[in-house]
């Protein structure tokens, strides 16, 4: 299966999942926005350290994705309370272009501390990888 694995955080908090998800699936694992643009990809994940709102490189990001660069979208969302909200409007666009987006959304809780930016733990990476698995033995467009 033809996949990638991108994300976006400040903290660097996504890369630990994507570094992970890049392993498994042997594909290419970058940040957004990526060195290379997605070509024939079967499903793209995105992970992203996000607060209510997607951050604008990773909508732009998306918004440029076609049928013919991505079949599927499927993001997970890092922030303290593991909500997955703010994704409605980007879904809505990249469904209106042909590209679908997975509606099960990944939420990981990480908490930061007054002196260190949290990370995911180990469960953490375990439950994301199979989320991930979920959605590869799923029937994707």
């Amino acid at each position: 299966m033809k996949a990638k694995s991108l994300h976006f955080s400040k903290s660097g908090s996504a890369q630990v999942i994507a570094s992970e998800l890049g392993r498994v699936y042997q594909c290419v694992c970058d940040q957004i926005p990526p060195a290379y643009p997605c070509e024939g990809e079967k499903v793209v994940f995105v992970g992203v350290e996000m607060h209510h709102k997607l951050p604008g490189l990773v909508e732009h990001f998306c918004r440029d994705l076609t049928p013919a660069r991505a079949q599927n979208v499927a993001f997970y969302v890092i922030n303290g309370d593991g909500s997955t909200s703010g994704l409605e409007e980007i879904g809505k666009a990249l469904e209106a272009k042909g590209v679908h987006m997975v509606s099960d959304v990944h939420g990981v809780a990480v908490h930061n501390s007054l002196f260190k930016k949290g990370m995911p733990t180990d469960e953490d990476v375990k439950a994301a990888l199979a989320w991930a698995q979920k959605i590869v033995d799923s029937d994707l467009k």
